[in-house]
Parts: C-alpha cells; structure tokens; sequence
C-alpha cells in the first residue's frame, strides 16, 4: 500500500487544547518537564547500577561500562530531538516509516532463508545476525542494532501527522479513518512478528490502537481491528511449537522448572526471596543462576536486593513519567503533537506493564526490555529520543502559550479573554481589523 503523502503543517492552526493561556503557569504544568527529567535520570542510574549488579560477578564491569556508553548516546538522541523542528519531521514521517521497513523486509528475508535452508544463508546476508534462531538484529563490528526498537520512532511519528493533518470527519470514514493508516502500520507489524518478535509487535501494535482511539476513530472499527488482532495472534503462537510449549510451561512453572520455566521459576523466587526491603544491593545471590538477568529480566534482580519497596519504586517511577507525558500533552495546541505525545506514553507505559508481568508470572514468557533500566543499546537510545520529542513539544507549547498571553495582554479592555478554539493568528487579525476600523 502507498504511503500518503503528510503535508505541510500550516502556520494557521486550529487549537486543539482548551487549556487557557492562565494554565499553562499553574504549578503542575511548570513541574512536568523538570519532574520528567529527574524521574527519567533516576531510572537510567537505578538501571546502571543494577546492570552492575546483576553482572559483576561474571562478565565484571563490562555491561556497567557498556550501558554508560549507550546512556550517552541516548542523551545525544534525546538533544538531537529536541532540536529538530516538529513540523519538518511530520512533514517527512512516511520516508521514516519506509526507511525502517526496508531493513525489517532485509532481516525478514534473511529469517526466511535460515529457516529453508539452515544459518549458512546468513553468509549472503552480510550485517543479518540470528541470536537463539531469531533474526532481529544488524551486526556492524561489535555492534548490534535492533531495527524494530527505531520502528516505534517511525509509527508513532507518523500516525500523530496523519491524524494531525485529515479533517477530523474523514476520519470517521473507513477509509482515511483505518485502511491508509493502519494498512502502513500493518506493513511494518508484520515485518516484526514475521521476524519472531511478538512482544514487540504488541506493544507497538497497542499503541497503534491507542492513537486510533484517541484520534476518534468509529468505535466499530476499533472492535474488528481487535478481534482481527487476537485472531492473528492466537494462530501465530498455536503454529509455532516452541510457542505453545511456552504458554503451557507458563500455566504450571514448577512443573517446568528445569526446562521451559527455569527462567520464570527462577525469576518467581528472586521476588520472593526480596520480601519488603530485599537483601541489599549486590547481596543477592538466586540472580547468579537467572538467564537474562541485565537485560529483559532486571526487575526481578531489582526484587531480590531491593526488595517490595524498590519494585513498587520503579511502578511509581513509570506511572510519573506517563503522567508527565500526560500534563504536556493537555498543553499541546495541534492534534499531531497531542497524538504524539499520548503515542509515546502508551509505549512506554504498555512495555514496562508487559516487562513486569513476565517478570512476576502473570503474563507468558517473552523477550521484551524493562524501559530505561534493561541493558541493551537500541532500546535506551529509541526511548531517549522519544523523549527527546516530548521535550521538543513541550519548547512548543511553552511559545505558544506565552504568545497567546502577549496577545491577551494588547486586547482592548472590552475584549473577552476567555480563549475560544482559534488560532493566534486569527486574534492578531482581527485586532489589526478593529484597530482599522477605529481610524
């Protein structure tokens, strides 16, 4: 399916928001952005030290000075995203989208030759690296990139300029509503799940769903998208072996516990052994014997030495960050940065609920990263540019308020100030008319 064409954001605007320019100098608003800043470095240290802790003992501080590498370099992306402007980026987000189909589609085809012919077709796909039978990853030297972690980048950008820009009656319609948009996103979700990655595909298929909701999408549409969803999903586990052995070692753990659920079983007793303040840092010692311990399973390392205390600490860190996301948003002045902003929180939010509850045993064992305290490159450097972008919303908001606060200000005494759903510019017209009209 052709990818629409995201026209230029124009200079006049219809407000999205109805927050009045009064509001956006009320203490919550003005402690979103910072609160979200100290919350975001309190989460990367919490994970550097735990990354620490968790690996010290084998691999000595090799993955601690790792991960400050991969830190820095999300900090680079997250300056790099503030900086760049919106309305470019919305303007150019479906060359994005295909910019990372195209290296999902290389390791889709790489994943389909392993599979026929054995790991000797890796040999004609240079950079394509297999890791325990899945293809996921592009090795360039000692580096390895995930293309799926900068695909959620790419959907969430573009979704929020697609719905920003169509009249908000098309897309009541089925057509600009559903078939152009989700059939983009389809393209890039089945890249990923045909790439053995369906923890990712759900996250970022939920955040499909969320910004299709938010952008006022026919509820009936919402329904079949669902069912479809489900349906796709129950025939992808039910067709792979390996995947329903894992749903059913998932149901009985202990039974399984030194073949399918030694990871969970394992994962289950470093919460327990945790109790209300934990054995203290680096004092654990059930984490030694966890598979994955600094990278998809740190929070259970987090539930041995730091006990109920520490876990329920990293669940409020995650619901601050979303909620900060939230306050900024309710600031925003256009549909696409509101979309984008309420995108980013349903990624963050759904893939630390995902983490931890395969972490505890209450979803099905999958491979999917802890936000901002997992190990890994890809997914630190992603979600800081995300991050990045919200900041560079709320830069954007914080003009807009204080233009249409400078606008009050000149308005004749008469005037009503209340903010109606008008654009400022549409107020400095009508203040040049009536100054016209008093000569």
């Amino acid at each position: 399916m052709p990818l629409p064409n995201i026209p230029h954001e124009p200079e006049e605007q219809v407000l999205w928001s109805t927050t009045s320019p009064g509001s956006g100098a009320s203490l919550l608003s003005r402690c979103a952005v910072p609160l979200l800043a100290v919350l975001t470095a309190a989460m990367l240290g919490l994970g550097i030290s735990m990354i620490s802790s968790a690996t010290i003992f084998k691999s000595g501080n090799h993955y601690f000075w790792m991960q400050l590498v991969w830190v820095g370099c999300g900090l680079a992306a997250c300056l790099t995203a503030l900086l760049l402007s919106l309305p470019k980026l919305y303007r150019l987000s479906h060359w994005g989208l295909l910019a990372t189909i195209l290296p999902l589609g290389y390791l889709t085809a790489a994943a389909v030759a392993m599979k026929l012919v054995g790991s000797k077709a890796l040999h004609f796909f240079p950079c394509a690296a297999a890791i325990k039978g899945a293809v996921r990853w592009l090795r360039f030297g000692g580096i390895q990139i995930q293309p799926s972690e900068f695909a959620k980048i790419a959907l969430v950008l573009f979704l929020a300029a697609y719905y920003g820009m169509v009249p908000r009656e098309k897309i009541k319609s089925f057509l600009h509503g559903v078939v152009i948009p989700l059939g983009s996103s389809c393209i890039l979700l089945g890249l990923v799940l045909l790439g053995k990655d369906l923890s990712t595909t759900f996250v970022t298929g939920m955040m499909v769903i969320g910004v299709m909701f938010l952008a006022g999408v026919r509820f009936r549409y919402m329904l079949m998208i669902l069912v479809i969803g489900a349906v796709v999903g129950t025939a992808f586990i039910a067709g792979s072996p390996m995947r329903r052995d894992r749903i059913t070692a998932w149901k009985h753990p202990e039974e399984n516990r030194l073949s399918e659920s030694y990871q969970l079983f394992r994962s289950q007793i470093c919460l327990g052994q945790g109790n209300l303040f934990g054995k203290g840092y680096s004092k654990g010692y059930v984490k030694t014997y966890l598979p994955e311990a600094h990278t998809d399973f740190i929070v259970a390392v987090i539930g041995e030495e730091l006990g109920f205390v520490g876990i329920t600490g990293i669940l409020l860190g995650y619901l601050g960050l979303c909620a900060c996301i939230l306050v900024i948003s309710h600031q925003c002045r256009t549909r696409s940065d509101l979309l984008l902003c309420h995108g980013i929180a349903i990624l963050i939010s759904v893939q630390a609920l995902v983490n931890v509850g395969v972490v505890s045993g209450w979803l099905p064992p999958t491979g999917v990263t802890a936000p901002f305290l997992s190990y890994g490159g890809s997914s630190v450097i992603s979600l800081m540019f995300l991050l990045g972008l919200v900041f560079n919303v709320s830069r954007r908001n914080a003009k807009a308020i204080w233009s249409e606060i400078g606008t009050q200000r000149i308005l004749p005494r008469n005037t009503d100030r209340s903010l109606p759903k008008r654009s400022v510019n549409a107020f400095a017209a009508d203040l040049n008319d009536s100054t016209k009209k008093t000569k």
